[in-house]
């Protein structure tokens, strides 16, 4: 009787426990009703997409299925993406692959998953662009999940009591990073939220019908830098979101969210790069920056930094190289360990060494050889994306993959360094551009499409550990509006 006793507790456990390993292990099997939720993502006033999530179940595991559809004016052309990602799970949430497909303005891409242990994801990357598909192995963390899952994640473990904090190994399904995402979960409160909604012949529309009271708690993280919050309810369903200078995403029913969206077809597929991809630019006297109707109150202390600084609501630039220092000091134990450190192949540690030469215990000097030997080497194209290796090999790349070069590289000399995205002036014109931030007693900026160390004053930073690829950038920024501004009539 005492065996059978013991048993039983030891089988209600192993179901309805978490797996040993911490917060990056995966929970006990997952227990979900299929559901589907429709968002709009709002820029300001203005809806300006919408997306949605698709959990089920299947036989042996779950699907998470995530739809966008964003039409966003970016500085110079609008840019309309659509994107499906389809992500498959164990019972007990552990990734077992995902695929991914973008088209629009801003070029087409695929991106097929397998996972072949806990800790490898097989990657095959195609699009316009590649004369072939790229396969590359990547390690990534144990219970490593994709965005559209995390909610999911923290509603099974029981992990949204108010109080709480998780951390969780977040996999881009574009940019192939890994980051650990620590998140707080806050108050909890209650949603009156439409459930349905019908026509209205006289405002000749959809309007909400029908509410629902569900209790929901307030979640953070930071992501790109900048402050994310969310309040997600017991299900793990987000039901808004928000950044402060990303879109505002809100829950509500189908008609009323595709309804209050007017689509714009692509203009065509081979509209201009995103980003400014000629290696020559005119270094620009300090201006300030409008980044248009966001609030930078909460996102001041990101912004600011010793090159920039946020003055009467504008970014504005405070280009010194002598702030760049002699580099090699202690470096603070504020700088997350993956910055300080990766793990390079042997190709890439050699090629650096090889381009800093007899300036390798030279931080500043060697930092410098090689942001120039990237902007002189690397040829503009479509992104790589299977990784800075893959760039070093082809010898091309956009801003992004030049980014992550250099920051391998410089870590490969045990420098700290990473990747960062923002707005480049140049020519009069404002464009995204990824570049790198480097630890010389300091983060100095580093822009190695244009081998410029330090960066000159037409760059404003936005985003840390980020990159200029649309597809993640415009979520995080897509509420700005950049224009310059003269100093003696800042808003």
């Amino acid at each position: 009787m005492l065996a059978w006793v013991a048993s039983l507790t030891w089988l209600v456990l192993r179901e309805y426990s978490p797996a040993p390993g911490g917060d990056n292990a995966s929970p006990a099997q997952v227990r979900l009703s299929p559901t589907t939720g429709f968002f709009g993502l709002w820029a300001g006033p203005t809806q300006v997409g919408l997306t949605s999530v698709t959990t089920d179940t299947l036989p042996d595991g779950i699907r998470v299925t995530s739809r966008v559809d964003l039409d966003i004016p970016l500085p110079l052309v609008p840019r309309r993406l659509l994107g499906t990602t389809e992500a498959t799970y164990d019972q007990r949430l552990r990734l077992r692959g995902y695929t991914l497909s973008i088209s629009g303005e801003a070029g087409q891409v695929a991106v097929s998953a397998t996972a072949l242990s806990d800790s490898l994801l097989s990657v095959i990357v195609s699009g316009r662009g590649l004369t072939a598909a790229d396969t590359v192995k990547i390690p990534v963390p144990a219970g490593v999940l994709l965005p559209d899952a995390v909610a999911l994640w923290l509603a099974s473990r029981d992990g949204l009591q108010t109080g709480a904090t998780s951390t969780v190994q977040v996999f881009d399904p574009l940019d192939l990073s890994v980051t650990a995402r620590r998140i707080m979960v806050g108050a909890e409160s209650t949603f009156v939220m439409p459930d349905s909604a019908v026509v209205d012949s006289i405002a000749g529309g959809w309007i909400p019908v029908g509410r629902d009271s569900i209790r929901a708690v307030s979640v953070t993280w930071t992501e790109g830098g900048m402050p994310v919050r969310a309040w997600i309810d017991r299900r793990g369903t987000i039901l808004a979101q928000a950044t402060p200078l990303g879109l505002t995403q809100r829950k509500a029913p189908f008609e009323i969210v595709s309804s209050g969206y007017t689509r714009r077809r692509p203009t065509s597929f081979q509209a201009s790069p995103l980003e400014l991809t000629t290696p020559v630019a005119t270094p620009p006297a300090p201006r300030r920056l409008s980044l248009g109707p966001v609030d930078l109150g909460s996102a001041t202390p990101m912004l600011s930094t010793r090159w920039q600084g946020v003055v009467e609501g504008t970014l504005e630039a405070r280009p010194d190289p002598g702030l760049v220092g002699r580099g090699g000091g202690v470096v603070p134990d504020s700088i997350p360990a993956g910055d300080r450190a990766m793990p390079a192949s042997p190709r890439i540690i050699a090629e650096a060494r090889r381009v800093a030469g007899r300036d390798t215990a030279d931080p500043v000097r060697a930092v410098a050889k090689i942001a120039k030997w990237i902007g002189g080497t690397i040829e503009p194209g479509q992104p790589v994306l299977t990784g800075p290796e893959h760039a070093l090999l082809r010898r091309r790349g956009d801003s992004s993959d030049r980014a992550e070069l250099l920051v391998a590289m410089v870590r490969a000399l045990g420098i700290p360094a990473r990747p960062v995205a923002g707005l480049l002036s140049s020519g009069g014109r404002l464009r995204y551009r990824a570049w790198a931030e480097v630890w010389l007693d300091g983060w100095v900026p580093v822009d190695p499409t244009l081998g410029q160390m330090p960066a000159d004053a037409g760059h404003y930073r936005l985003l840390t550990h980020a990159t200029a690829r649309p597809y993640t950038l415009a979520p995080m920024v897509g509420a700005i509006r950049p224009a310059f501004t003269n100093p003696t009539t800042a808003p």
